[in-house]
């Protein structure tokens, strides 16, 4: 059994912790799952849903266990995509942020099956299939910078100077990194740079942001989605690791598994 890495520990960390303030408050993990109020026994099932997170992120750092907790976590996240963001996204064509949300999910979703893959040591078709989505997921966050331009400002601290500028410059370069991990194009050099970037917001942004107001629930949570989704993309960097490319770094596809 691999040994357990610093991707697959950080994604377990945040879900454990999400999982976790979900038991505590009763309650789904606000936008991330944005399950309506009339569900019938919605507090049970944000129980039972907290509780999955929770134990899934746990055996991640289990060696024993870790294959099959990435894979129902891995199926767990598409399920959020599937129910919970795509429908509303595709019955609202026009409002960027479901499909924002239906970004962050897929990346989430993605993230999970490629650390599944690293464990289990696949390098198949489905491994292929979770870095074009990956990349793919990440042209609607790019997007929602810009369309969402005050309220990306307002995220980022007071302390930081060019604040609008820095909100288009992380826009744009999330639609570029996910357009090259999409078609294989530089896709180890675009997916770390998007690890670094994830990963510079999730200390800058909402580690600022819980200690300004450690009693917000919802500082939490977006500070352990955003080590979740750091995490992702440090696994998808990875992943490219042994990965032939031609002499102008796009890659070569792996035949010998399909």
């Amino acid at each position: 059994m691999r040994a357990v890495g610093a991707s697959q520990v950080l994604f377990a960390l945040g879900f454990a912790v999400v999982g976790a303030i979900g038991l505590v408050a009763h309650d789904f993990i606000l936008s991330q799952q944005p399950v309506p109020a009339w569900i019938p026994w919605r507090e049970t099932l944000a129980c039972a849903s907290s509780a999955l997170l929770l134990v899934t992120a746990v055996g991640l750092l289990v060696p024993r266990a870790a294959r099959l907790a990435a894979l129902v976590l891995a199926a767990y996240l598409l399920l959020w995509v599937l129910v919970l963001e795509l429908p509303r996204a595709v019955a609202n064509p026009q409002v960027e942020g479901y499909w924002l949300g239906v970004g962050e999910d897929l990346t989430l979703a993605t993230g999970g099956w490629i650390i599944f893959c690293a464990i289990a040591g696949r390098n198949d078709s489905s491994l292929r299939v979770a870095r074009v989505l990956f990349g793919l997921a990440l042209v609607p966050i790019g997007l929602s910078h810009f369309f969402y331009l005050e309220i990306t400002v307002g995220f980022i601290p007071p302390w930081l100077p060019f604040r609008t500028f820095l909100a288009c410059l992380t826009g744009a370069a999330h639609i570029a990194a996910g357009t090259a991990i999409a078609f294989g194009v530089v896709p180890r050099l675009a997916a770390t740079l998007e690890a670094v970037m994830e990963s510079l917001f999730t200390l800058i942004v909402w580690v600022t942001a819980v200690i300004t107001a450690p009693t917000n629930r919802e500082g939490w949570v977006n500070l352990f989605i955003s080590t979740a989704l750091s995490a992702a993309a440090w696994a998808l960097a990875e992943s490219f690791r042994d990965q032939p490319r031609n002499k102008v770094g796009v890659l070569v596809p792996d035949l010998s598994n399909r």
